[in-house]
């Protein structure tokens, strides 16, 4: 279970969150809607270990944030956190598969027997099986997108945090990345954040929170 209590974040003079509560049980997928300078972004950020609040307390199944030495952040982030964003960030140099590998990599020499098995399941799950020797440029931007998710669940991560994923793709390939995130919540029982101005993809959400000048409204 994921849980914000308080979360308030400034940038000089000016407040972005105020206050922000919020909890986000096992197997759901909570999608945050708002204005362009609402906090969405800034709040998923915090969430995701990647700046931190001015004030409030966050846990992700018993882990406090705040507990957390600065030695250990990285190493949570890449076991605990999985990063689907906008603009797909994906490694031009490297074929998919090894896209898709590079968390593993990063954290040991040498991939297990049991990860290959998941890293197979899960590209087989998402449809990407025939795009695995190509390189990112030979892709369409769903496949690109769905390539990025494949490398954010490979470390099995408690918590997906999307922000704005479907923000360069068409409605079909929008549809079908929402689609998707009902599956893997349905599957896997993966936990997701999703930050989308698209209101449309939110009808299967477990949670929709309105966010609107840092309040959730």
């Amino acid at each position: 279970m994921l849980e914000l209590k308080n979360i308030s974040k400034s940038y000089g003079a000016q407040l972005i969150l105020n206050n922000i509560n919020l909890t986000v049980e096992p197997n759901q997928l909570v999608s945050i809607l708002g204005p362009s300078g609402s906090g969405k972004s800034t709040l998923l950020q915090i969430i995701g270990l990647l700046q931190k609040p001015d004030n409030g307390k966050i846990h992700l199944n018993g882990v406090h944030y705040d507990e957390l030495k600065e030695s250990d952040l990285a190493n949570f982030r890449n076991t605990q956190l999985g990063f689907v964003f906008q603009f797909h960030n994906l490694l031009g140099e490297f074929t998919c598969a090894e896209n898709i590998k590079m968390p593993l990599l990063i954290r040991e020499s040498k991939i297990t027997e049991e990860q290959e098995v998941y890293y197979q399941e899960i590209i087989c799950h998402l449809g990407i099986e025939p795009l695995m020797n190509k390189f990112p440029s030979q892709l369409s931007g769903g496949e690109q997108q769905r390539v990025a998710v494949a490398r954010a669940l490979i470390n099995k991560p408690a918590l997906l945090l999307a922000d704005e994923p479907t923000g360069n793709l068409d409605n079909k390939n929008a549809e079908a990345l929402y689609e998707m995130f009902l599956q893997l919540k349905q599957t896997y029982g993966q936990q997701i954040i999703m930050v989308t101005h698209n209101e449309a993809l939110t009808k299967q959400s477990d949670q929709v929170i309105y966010l609107n000048s840092g309040v959730i409204q």
